[in-house]
């Protein structure tokens, strides 16, 4: 899949087993300063939970930058996480990303869903792509993108 934005060249490329050490190393960089907000941070999960068939590299001119991890499940697609290294950003190349993933739900006619730590920011983006909160757990909520919850969300708004 490769995507535009702006000038840049966008591509995922499926991970492999010599992607682990690097991206173990950048997953905790990213997420632990978060994670242990709320709890401890667990060395093992990352390597634990490693597959991959649901993790692709995002790439920029062929330089990994991040990773997104989605998994079709029978009832939902699961986006498990999208990291980009920080210099890339807020330049709308994960929000690109997400309208991807969304956009594969609904040719699917699945729902999105993915968890959100509480104390990270990135739950604005969400929210603002029309995911809506339909648990919530200790730490994380989980949150839900369809045309179901985007329309009852739409419907609620305020009329100008």
């Amino acid at each position: 899949m490769i995507l535009s934005y702006k000038i840049m060249n966008i591509s995922l490329r499926q991970s492999k087993p010599e992607d682990l050490d690097w991206l173990d190393e950048f997953y905790e960089s990213l997420m632990r300063p978060y994670v242990e907000l709320t709890h401890a941070w667990d060395e093992k999960r990352f390597r634990k939970n490693y597959n991959t068939k649901t993790i692709s590299v995002i790439q920029l001119d062929g330089e990994d930058i991040g990773m997104l991890k989605t998994e079709k499940r029978k009832d939902h697609i699961c986006l498990g996480d999208i990291q980009l290294k920080e210099a890339f950003q807020r330049r709308g190349i994960g929000t690109s990303l997400i309208r991807d993933v969304i956009e594969k739900a609904k040719a699917d006619g699945l729902p999105l869903r993915l968890r959100v730590l509480k104390e990270n920011p990135v739950v604005e983006l969400y929210n603002r792509l029309g995911f809506v909160k339909t648990k919530e757990f200790k730490h994380c909520h989980e949150l839900e993108w369809s045309a179901q919850t985007v329309g009852a969300a739409d419907a609620a708004k305020p009329h100008s």
